[in-house]
């Protein structure tokens, strides 16, 4: 399984009742009930494409623009225009995808609980690459904490640690269930 295979994968639920349920804006986003197999697996096509599109020229284009534009990480305010162009890009990218698939299909009438959500999370994951995940996500802090150290600019420090922190939170707390469950006699 690929990397945008795997993250493509993670917008797919099962509720407690079975039905399975698309996600277009993550945990707190009310999901979109999937009739079948073959709705799932249309969605799951778009989904992949674009996170092959845009994340791929993300993370193949960010270190030029770093190079070219040195402010985009120096000066907060060109951070912050670059946060919301990349949200924007990905918001109207996906509405522009999503908008015919989605308008047939009935919204759950509540969003999972985040247990629920999460539950999946681990049971779908080995412990160990809950674990991964989560050191990943403490060492962007830590090197968000280090900007904070070296007297980079705070603003940029503190949304890296705070995007980070909430990925943190997201695995440790699937580890903390995996191993919760793992830990639980049946």
């Amino acid at each position: 399984m690929g990397y945008f295979d795997y993250i493509a994968k993670q917008s797919f639920k099962s509720a407690p009742s079975g039905k399975r349920l698309f996600y277009r804006g993550g945990p707190w986003s009310r999901p979109y009930l999937v009739p079948d197999q073959a709705t799932e697996q249309r969605l799951y096509i778009r989904q992949l494409w674009l996170m092959r599109l845009l994340l791929g020229v993300l993370i193949l284009g960010q270190p030029f623009l770093f190079l070219l534009v040195p402010e985009v990480i120096r000066e907060p305010l060109w951070f912050l225009g670059y946060l919301i162009a990349v949200t924007v890009v990905f918001g109207v990218a996906g509405h522009l995808l999503f908008r015919g698939p989605l308008r047939g299909l009935q919204r759950a009438p509540s969003r999972l609980p985040i247990r629920a959500f999460y539950a999946e999370t681990a049971h779908r994951h080995s412990a160990s690459a809950l674990a991964l995940g989560l050191l990943g996500s403490l060492a962007f802090i830590a090197s968000g904490a280090g900007m904070l150290l070296a007297g980079h600019t705070s603003v940029i420090a503190w949304i890296y640690i705070g995007v980070f922190g909430l990925a943190a939170f997201g695995w440790g707390y699937a580890l903390w269930l995996k191993l919760r469950v793992v830990s639980t006699p049946e």
